[in-house]
């Protein structure tokens, strides 16, 4: 049976999504007079861009904050 932090995030908070992509490593940048956040992270090469004024967060956020929990998971020693 998996555990809680094996699951995907599913949420449509996106303040729930923003703490999740902090915890894993990345850094959250306004973009400034649009709006708009950028959300960087060493593991990946390009930034994402989402509209920051949503309540929501993209399905872009949630994968990539799925895409490092299982590479966190996988160099886990634990396994």
């Amino acid at each position: 049976m998996s555990k809680p932090q094996d699951m995907p995030l599913h949420t449509s908070d996106r303040p729930r999504a923003d703490e999740a992509w902090l915890l894993l490593g990345g850094r959250i940048e306004p973009i400034r007079r649009t709006g708009e956040l950028r959300y960087l992270h060493e593991h990946f090469e390009r930034p994402l861009r989402t509209n920051g004024r949503r309540a929501d967060p993209p399905a872009k956020l949630l994968s990539r904050i799925n895409q490092l929990r299982k590479l966190m998971a996988a160099n886990d020693g634990r396994w």
